[in-house]
């Protein structure tokens, strides 16, 4: 009889909690699709050169990492850029954000840079597995979680 309710304490906790992976990847996927519908052109590029800047909101000091991004346009030469993430608007994206991009940038990074044939100043950039990463550790692992509680219930019942 304890054995039971402990399992569908258990099986009710993982269900719970693989709802919220499997909820979360999907608002992730929604942003990162709003990326790939403003940018149409999609290119590689690498981490050259990284710019600590020191930036103050009033209260508190945080060094912003800016990284000097190599990539070839479609048909141009190589072109070097500075890229900083724009400020997210509200709290979703600011933790949406907070998954995609990294707190620290490294000279060698691989990065998928995104932007548009008639605007090729207006860009963004995200690491190039960052997708994939996310992928298995919020949609897989979900997807795991409520299997088990499925079979704990189950179980039980």
């Amino acid at each position: 009889m304890v054995i039971n309710i402990i399992i569908c304490i258990v099986a009710v906790i993982l269900l719970l909690r693989g709802i919220f992976l499997v909820t979360y990847m999907w608002l992730l996927w929604t942003f990162y699709s709003k990326i790939m519908t403003t940018y149409s052109m999609k290119v590689y590029g690498e981490v050259v050169d990284i710019e600590m800047q020191a930036k103050s909101d009033g209260m508190n000091i945080t060094d912003v990492c800016i990284p000097k991004i190599k990539y070839k346009l479609e048909g141009e030469k190589e072109v070097y850029c500075q890229f900083l993430p724009a400020a997210p608007k509200n709290e979703e994206e600011r933790y949406v954000y907070a998954h995609f991009y990294p707190k620290q940038y490294h000279i060698g990074d691989k990065v998928v840079v995104f932007y548009n044939k008639k605007k090729k100043d207006d860009i963004s950039v995200l690491p190039r597995m960052q997708m994939i990463k996310l992928f298995i550790s919020h949609f897989v692992l979900g997807c795991f979680f409520i299997r088990v509680a499925i079979w704990g219930l189950s179980f039980v019942f």
